[in-house]
């Protein structure tokens, strides 16, 4: 299969090496559970919506991630993204099981992760994510995290331990389910399951001190390291 798909993701300013948005590894994590090639266009902050409007015209507020298809178009959001590969590559490995069902539940799992683990993830990463800019990337991740939260730079990130404890407590019911299988998806990995790997690889990538103590060190076993090395054949 040549290689026709283009997906824009964001990286760090510094190195323009590093990619951290789980929205981004949801989609990235699709495309390589499918073995679906295609073609990374790192950008950072300030160049996602010259880039990405350039190089998709259909896009009027891009975004990340964005995956440009064979058509030229644009193709916004990971799980439209994800909805866009299970329709046109059925014979590959699904990502949201065989029922409409198995579907529902996969994204009722998704709501979990957004509104329990990513209000902590989010105050951990924050410094962690600034740190990694240059300059002018720096500024706008600043200035418009500022805005959005409504607190200045330095209240952003929160109490450590408080977030350490929230991360804990909502994590609790997601190792009951991985102590009993190795997937939150059943039998194979889904949806799900790299809805939480992307959210774990944010959290590495921008505050490994705080993914090790939050997530791999957090319960009495290896449950989520294990889990965590046996996502790893599909980081690409």
């Amino acid at each position: 299969m040549t290689t026709s798909l283009k997906l824009f993701e964001l990286v760090d300013g510094k190195t323009r090496s590093i990619s951290f948005s789980p929205a981004v590894w949801r989609a990235k994590f699709a495309l390589n559970f499918k073995d679906i090639p295609y073609l990374s266009i790192p950008l950072t902050f300030l160049e996602i919506p010259v880039e990405i409007r350039a190089a998709c015209p259909n896009l009027s507020a891009p975004t990340v991630p964005a995956l440009q298809l064979e058509n030229g178009q644009g193709l916004l959001d990971s799980l439209a993204i994800a909805e866009y590969l299970e329709e046109k590559y059925p014979d590959r490995p699904l990502l949201f099981g065989k029922s409409p069902a198995e579907k529902r539940l996969q994204l009722f799992f998704q709501s979990y992760v957004q509104s329990k683990l990513h209000p902590a993830m989010q105050r951990m990463v924050y410094h962690g994510t600034y740190d990694m800019q240059d300059p002018g990337n720096a500024d706008y991740f600043k200035t418009s995290r500022q805005k959005s939260s409504g607190r200045p730079h330095d209240q952003i990130a929160g109490d450590r331990n408080e977030n350490l404890r929230e991360l804990k407590e909502n994590l609790g019911i997601i190792h009951a389910t991985l102590r009993s299988g190795d997937w939150i998806s059943g039998d194979h990995p889904g949806w799900g399951d790299f809805v939480l790997a992307a959210s774990f690889t944010w959290l590495n990538a921008c505050s490994p001190g705080d993914f090790k103590e939050g997530v791999l060190e957090a319960f009495d076993d290896h449950v989520f390291p294990n889990y965590w090395q046996r996502m790893q054949q599909y980081v690409h």
